[in-house]
């Protein structure tokens, strides 16, 4: 299934790009297609797994489900298997429920899903890839992923005026750079592979080309649904760069007309996209993330520049990789923030050839791009300078070689040809690749690492053959294909081990153990938590079974209760990291947390309440007859007048059953009732609330903007107790309890898309209107309608 869904998506693909760009060659789609199709073979065609679920191998439960220890292929892709699997996961059966993905009970304590971003529940590609299962549905959007990139580039390239091979080597070069194969599976490179339609979109707009409006629309769209907002704001300004660049050249009426045009369409895609954009910009300022970038805003930044990291602009293996489990440069960075600035020693050469020699938009191009790969490198003033930059500046800034390879690799693909034509670019050019030929040749991959020694000897065989067929004029007519081929040959083999393909057994299929806790929280009568030690069950890898885990490591998840939950299990350690909770440590806060069962390695006792349900493959499981309901009413309520002062009150509280904190003013407050019943939705609960008092009923959930509670019918206000979690007010009697989370930039944002749907169907009535009213130009005698 997953190979006929990838060529049926595949055809889509090329047919729409097509109809947009009819000048790109059916001939470069197909190889586009059959090169992306030999990249991904072994998950598309021979049922092997390319998500590395077998990290999670190396642990309970899955650990005791094979034979032997485990070594993951490539540990340092572990946030595939443990975050983006989980989303979609949990996307994917809110949509096919008729859901909207807005909140995630099952990852720590609650969190924004459509919030998050980075779920992507509307990316384009993947929707397309919906009646997959996830693991599988992820390798098929990951290689229409490179489709779409190759497509999308060749006709940039081509509408720029390269020839076929220049416009192939633009497309290879982007499509198979290590930062677009090093973040295969991230929202950061489906994001990024829209991004040479967006300019394409704005090029064909400049020239009033048909569908150009159209076409740019679609593109801005996919890439604001993709999961990745940085590099929708690193696209921006390269955008407005190229926006800035034609205005330059054209007359003031064409440059009024073209302005309003494309004001036009980046308002309409902003519309379209507002109910993706809205809740993540609600929920960023009071993401755990922002918090941590508050205290230490220097954090995910790059390592100081040193001069030795230019090494992998020819040799990016120079340090190793952990696919090989040899990493020698700073422990502060890895392979995917410090080597994803190649697009091919081939592409490199013929770029600064073409910048050298040719001028002109080759040479803007190289110059832009170098200006962002000193800014990655953190290189003074350019790194400062991106750091003021509004959502830019702070996110790391070591993504911004994708601006880098993009640059690189669509200035050699419009170099290509007219280096082969002239005499000073062609001496330059085999001047140049001869030089990159040698420093790779001296930047020899890690030792250790033989894999790595084919596309390293490969790329000199490429630039040293190039080089030869450039200066013998009887060879030079084949100067662009040899170019193309190892451009192609290098990184494919360079890229292809990278995400390497797994054992199917690796399929995360549940053992005894993590049966036993699906059945017994399946069975409860009210939602409750599963915990593990010492990293078991990994944070999130439980929501693909519906297991509620408290423990979380997204950095999108909410602040306040990230860092109640850390402040009392970790003694303030960590704000956002995975939380290795041991029952120990703090009995009452994973009371409060409502842990029902841990999962504990087999020789593990604990002391009661604890007490042993199953020991079996997999783990030991415990159960916690003391911990509270997801929502609960304490005994008294005690007041705060500021919020520091609640935090205080929440982290020194030894039993939460009877007292909650609160932000207001006046004395402890006594109370009593219970919540009978409690049934969660996609996006919130169903509660029975009975109270001869009436006060606060307070939760383990966590507190975000947009909750709603609905008591018997009448709105009520949703509160913030114990400094992070939900909680509302009830009076006293029994009552019916609606909580809701619908966050204002979701609701907006469907307002402005529905609107932006309206206008656009009108204008498009009010053209066929008007065109049918229009009467039909004369026929010419002799014509061919004649």
């Amino acid at each position: 299934m997953s190979g006929l869904t990838f060529f049926a998506g595949a055809a889509l693909l090329i047919a729409a790009v097509r109809t947009w760009r009819p000048g790109l060659p059916l001939r470069a789609a197909a190889g586009y297609l059959a090169l992306t199709t030999v990249f991904f073979a072994l998950p598309l065609l021979a049922g092997r797994l390319q998500v590395g679920t077998d990290i999670a191998y190396v642990s309970l439960p899955w650990s005791e489900a094979v034979a032997g220890e485990v070594e993951p292929a490539n540990e340092l892709l572990w946030d595939i298997p443990l975050q983006m699997l989980p989303f979609r996961s949990l996307v994917r059966a809110r949509l096919l429920a008729g859901e909207a993905p807005l909140w995630a009970h099952e990852l720590g304590t609650g969190e924004p899903l459509l919030g998050n971003a980075q779920s992507a529940p509307f990316a384009p590609l993947h929707l397309l890839a919906i009646a997959l299962p996830p693991a599988r549905a992820l390798t098929v959007a990951a290689a229409w992923q490179m489709l779409l990139g190759l497509l999308l580039m060749h006709a940039l390239a081509s509408a720029l005026g390269a020839g076929g091979p220049g416009a192939a080597l633009a497309a290879i070069g982007f499509a198979l750079s290590t930062f677009a194969v090093a973040w295969l599976y991230y929202p950061l490179a489906m994001t990024a592979a829209w991004l040479p339609g967006v300019l394409l979109g704005i090029l064909a707009l400049w020239r009033r080309e048909p569908r150009a409006w159209v076409g740019l629309v679609a593109c801005a769209l996919g890439m604001a649904a993709s999961g990745h907002p940085e590099t929708m704001a690193q696209a921006a300004l390269l955008g407005a760069a190229f926006t800035a660049a034609l205005l330059v050249r054209g007359a003031p009426r064409q440059r009024l007309r073209f302005v309003g045009r494309l004001a036009a369409a980046a308002a309409l895609a902003a519309c379209l996209a507002a109910p993706v954009l809205g809740p993540f910009v609600e929920s960023l300022p009071l993401g755990a993330r922002a918090a941590l970038l508050a205290r230490q805003p220097r954090l995910m930044q790059p390592v100081p520049f040193e001069a030795r990291y230019l090494a992998p602009l020819v040799s990016p293996n120079v340090f190793g990789s952990s696919l090989d489990r040899m990493w020698t440069a700073s422990r502060r960075t890895n392979f995917n923030e410090l080597c994803s600035d190649y697009a091919g020693l081939l592409t490199l050469a013929l770029a600064l050839a073409g910048a050298l020699t040719l001028g002109g938009r080759v040479a803007a191009l190289v110059a832009g791009g170098a200006l962002a790969l000193l800014a990655a490198l953190r290189v003074s003033p350019f790194f400062e300078a991106v750091s003021l930059l509004p959502l830019v500046g702070g996110a790391p800034a070591g993504r911004f070689r994708l601006l880098w390879v993009f640059a690189l690799a669509l200035g050699a693909g419009l170099a290509l040809e007219r280096l082969a034509a002239e005499e000073r670019p062609r001496r330059a050019a085999a001047v140049l690749l001869a030089l990159a030929a040698g420093a790779a040749a001296l930047l020899r991959p890690a030792p250790g690492m033989p894999g790595q020694l084919l596309p390293w000897l490969v790329a000199q065989l490429a630039a040293a053959a190039a080089a030869i067929v450039l200066l013998a004029p009887r060879l030079r007519p084949r100067f662009p294909a040899v170019v193309v081929a190892g451009a192609a040959a290098e990184l494919f083999l360079l890229g292809v081990r990278y995400q390497p393909a797994i054992d199917p057994r690796f399929d995360l299929a549940p053992p005894p153990a993590l049966d036993f806790l699906v059945a017994r929280t399946n069975a409860a009568a009210a939602p409750v938590r599963v915990l593990a030690e010492d990293g078991d069950l990994h944070p999130n890898l439980g929501a693909l079974f519906g297991l509620w885990d408290p423990r979380g490591n997204d950095a999108m998840r909410p602040a306040a209760a990230a860092r109640v939950s850390a402040e009392r299990l970790l003694h303030g350690l960590g704000a956002w990291d995975e939380l290795p909770l041991t029952p120990l440590s703090d009995p009452a806060g994973v009371d409060l947390l409502a842990v029902r069962y841990l999962l504990a390695r087999h020789q593990r006792r604990l002391p009661p309440p604890w007490r042993p349900l199953f020991d079996g493959r997999g783990g030991r499981v415990w159960e916690n007859p003391g911990a509270l309901p997801l929502f609960f009413m304490p005994r008294s309520v005690a007041r705060g007048s500021t919020a520091d002062e609640v935090f205080r009150l929440a982290v020194q509280n030894v039993d939460f059953a009877l007292s909650a904190a609160r932000l207001g003013t006046g004395p402890k407050s006594a109370q009593s009732g219970e919540v009978r019943a409690i049934r969660p939705r996609a996006n919130g609960f169903d509660l029975e609330v009975r109270s001869p008092t009436g006060g606060t009923v307070a939760s383990s959930v966590s507190w975000a903007p947009g909750w709603e509670a609905l008591v018997d019918g009448s709105r009520g206000a949703a509160l913030e107790v114990n400094a992070g979690f939900l909680g509302f007010e009830v009076p006293r009697g029994e009552h019916r309890v609606r909580l809701d989370y619908r966050p204002r930039g979701w609701v907006w944002g469907r307002w402005l898309a529905a609107l932006a749907l309206i206008a656009v169907s009108a204008a498009s009535a009010a053209g066929v209107r008007q065109g049918r009213g229009r009467p039909l130009p004369p026929r010419r005698l002799g014509s061919p309608e004649s």
